[in-house]
């Protein structure tokens, strides 16, 4: 589908109250989304979930299709914006595009859920947050944010103050569940055992879901299918949740840290935190007094 096309599903009745300025962005992050499912075809056939060729700067193993990603986003991202600087977790250093200081900061994580992704499981994401390029790396700088399904099943988009989206236009909601004994939670437990107020909590609460791609996650919670998202693990980096904390509070939903403190600014994507994300405030404070205990 071409760009005007697109922006014309995009700008339909459920964008009715989204700026032209905010239609066109959405439009083009749509737009990325579809151009990059022909890659991740290109990717995904005999894949080793064993082969590692690098190691990125967090220290995680890159694979091929990580770099390959990495480096058609760059390309992209050069072609379709004036200038700006892409900052991805497979890189220890910025790329820098066109001239000047203007454009954006874009922070991207080229496949969230690279572990699924490398085992052919659902739930991987290419992810990617947008900043003004001369601001701090913090949640509430996001101004445009796109997770989109590598397996082609669509892209989710948000403008600050203008909603997130479905890739069918639909405005997304988060549920209206308050209490935790009504909750379905997705946890994360990669490289952690739960200690004695996340087993707790687990009991507790309805449903307890391990999906292992943050991003993914999250956006299950902005459209309603999940009720809350955690992870104390202390493990978790920017580039795989600044988009789609956007997508979370647009949707009507909270997120923080575990503490209740604001997600940012971090000095770089080396930074490590905990998050919770909760359709409502009730059920945000409810699950962080429960890991408290």
């Amino acid at each position: 589908m071409n760009l005007d096309a697109r922006l014309s599903a995009m700008t339909s009745a459920p964008l009715h109250d989204t700026s032209t300025d905010s239609q066109e962005m959405l439009a083009l992050l749509g737009q990325l989304h579809m151009d990059s499912l022909p890659l991740f075809d290109q990717v995904r056939p005999g894949l080793d979930h064993s082969q590692a060729v690098g190691v990125n700067a967090k220290g995680d193993d890159q694979k091929p299709f990580d770099i390959a990603a990495d480096e058609w986003i760059r390309q992209w991202l050069s072609e379709h914006f004036e200038s700006g600087v892409v900052e991805s977790e497979e890189q220890t250093g910025a790329f820098e595009f066109g001239s000047g200081e203007q454009g954006y900061r874009f922070i991207v994580d080229p496949v969230d859920g690279s572990d699924n992704f490398a085992r052919g499981l659902p739930l991987s994401a290419i992810s990617l947050a947008m900043l003004p390029r001369q601001t701090s790396l913090s949640t509430d700088r996001v101004i445009y944010a796109s997770v989109g399904d590598t397996s082609g099943s669509g892209a989710v988009v948000a403008a600050r103050g203008n909603g997130a989206y479905s890739s069918d236009g639909r405005r997304l909601h988060t549920s209206e569940t308050r209490r935790l004994r009504d909750a379905f939670i997705s946890c994360e437990l990669n490289h952690w055992a739960p200690d004695a107020s996340l087993a707790d909590l687990m009991r507790t609460c309805a449903g307890i879901r391990v999906y292992g791609c943050a991003s993914r996650a999250l956006c299950l919670v902005a459209d309603g299918a999940l009720d809350a998202h955690i992870d104390v693990r202390s493990r978790l980096t920017p580039e795989s949740f600044l988009a789609a904390s956007l997508i979370v509070t647009e949707a009507d939903g909270h997120i923080c840290r575990l503490d209740g403190g604001a997600l940012g600014p971090f000095e770089s994507l080396q930074d490590r935190t905990t998050l919770v994300a909760a359709s409502t405030k009730e059920l945000m404070e409810e699950i962080i007094n429960a890991l408290a205990r």
